[in-house]
């Protein structure tokens, strides 16, 4: 009987101190989460308060004055490198000008040059090369034109007799043909140059020169005169080929007689002949 009683009370007292076991526990939690939101709000008035702070920091004069310094150190560095820039760009565009002013005096002097003429000087006694400005053009008067050509040459030559013309010009022995133009001319030296000059082609080369290059080809010639109908000076110049400038030829076929030009129009041109030094130089035909 007492052992029940023992137990009995034994079990009443585990109860009763499972039960402040559970209460104290209980306890503890809620004071844990108490703490918890303090916590929280702890951290949240710290943060409100610095954000304050560094709110009241910003407005100070030593936070204002170190910002306005730092912004001022930024603009300073900005100037100085765009003024570094600048003097180097003010150095690349003087030599750009630089370039530009030899290129233009280049352009002059080409121009110059272009427009100047080789002259005899007779107080030279020399060829010298002056400025188309230094000529002085003088108007001669005015040439009607009624077939749409002029033709440049010494008078004497289309008025010369057959019996002069057989004294002054021996027969030629070769006749040629320009590839190009199908000019004719005749020479006795092969080695001549000079028609290659007025017939368009490179003066440096002789006649053989212009064979062998294939500008001009040999072709059978008889001896007889006038060589060349077709150029002859003293002929009825009639071309069956139409050509805005022919070369005219002498009786023995040799050119140099003179220039048939064709100017496209009738009508009536100024010449004007151009002087150095009181020296004919130029003729121009047209204005």
């Amino acid at each position: 009987m007492y052992e029940i009683i023992a137990a009995a009370t034994n079990l009443t007292a585990l109860a009763v101190i499972g039960f402040i076991y559970a209460a104290y526990i209980k306890n503890l939690r809620s004071v844990n989460q108490l703490t918890d939101s303090q916590l929280k709000v702890s951290e949240q008035n710290l943060k409100l308060w610095k954000d304050k702070a560094l709110e009241l920091e910003r407005r100070a004069p030593e936070f204002v004055e170190k910002k306005l310094n730092e912004r001022i150190k930024i603009r300073e560095e900005e100037l100085s490198r765009l003024a570094k820039d600048s003097e180097s760009h003010v150095g690349q565009i003087e030599l750009k000008n630089r370039e530009i002013r030899s290129l233009r005096d280049s352009i002059e002097k080409a121009t110059e040059y272009r427009k100047s003429i080789t002259v005899w000087d007779s107080e030279e006694k020399d060829f010298v090369e002056v400025s188309d400005s230094d000529l002085e053009q003088r108007y001669i008067g005015s040439v009607c034109v009624d077939t749409a050509s002029l033709m440049i040459c010494d008078p004497w030559y289309p008025t010369m007799s057959a019996e002069r013309e057989a004294e002054e010009f021996q027969v030629q022995s070769y006749m040629y043909q320009v590839i190009s133009s199908g000019e004719l001319f005749c020479t006795d030296d092969e080695g001549d140059s000079f028609p290659s000059e007025i017939l368009g082609v490179e003066k440096e080369l002789t006649v053989k020169d212009m064979v062998d290059s294939g500008l001009i080809k040999k072709i059978q010639y008889n001896g007889n005169m006038p060589a060349i109908n077709s150029s002859y000076i003293g002929g009825d110049m009639h071309d069956p080929e139409y050509k805005e400038i022919r070369h005219l030829s002498f009786v023995n076929g040799r050119l140099g007689a003179g220039i048939s030009i064709s100017i496209g129009a009738d009508g009536v041109y100024p010449v004007y002949i151009e002087y150095y030094k009181d020296e004919m130089q130029r003729i121009i035909i047209g204005a």
